[in-house]
């Protein structure tokens, strides 16, 4: 892992590009609803019962941490979530993903919006946990198993 010795964000590779700055939870937070406030909350509890993560705020939104950023929650709107969620591949036979980006055929940036906390159901339960894995590199592992 790299720190950039500016802002003390960490990175998996050395002198990764980003917003450097003084962001904080609070700041991304502030002014936001009540219920959008308690759908963030609610989001990231359910991901603390699949494992540990960082939090990493940036000037607009709040990425999750592992070996790498694998979720990041991109908005709160009045009363709904924007989220994304980092694969490998593109997961197309879903009912919750709104739109699917493809960088470079490396990631596959997976959109969905929460508006309420029975949208983080089973489906999205399993798609948190294969994010996770993700971010700790596992797709890395298993590569390397295979050669």
């Amino acid at each position: 892992m790299w720190t950039c010795p500016k802002c003390k964000h960490k990175f998996y590779n050395k002198n990764q590009s980003h917003s450097c700055g003084s962001y904080t939870v609070d700041n991304f937070l502030k002014g936001k609803t009540e219920k959008a406030i308690d759908l963030f909350n609610c989001f990231l509890a359910e991901y603390r019962k699949i494992g540990d993560f960082e939090l990493h705020p940036v000037k607009t939104r709040v990425a999750l941490l592992t070996k790498m950023r694998f979720c990041a929650i991109n908005k709160l709107g009045k009363d709904f979530m924007d989220v994304h969620f980092v694969f490998t591949k593109p997961y197309n036979d879903n009912s919750c993903f709104l739109r699917i980006d493809n960088l470079e055929d490396r990631f596959f940036i997976h959109h969905l919006k929460v508006y309420d906390k029975a949208d983080i159901n089973s489906e999205v339960k399993k798609y948190m946990k294969l994010a996770y894995d993700i971010g700790n590199r596992k797709h890395i592992e298993d590569k390397k198993k295979k050669i």
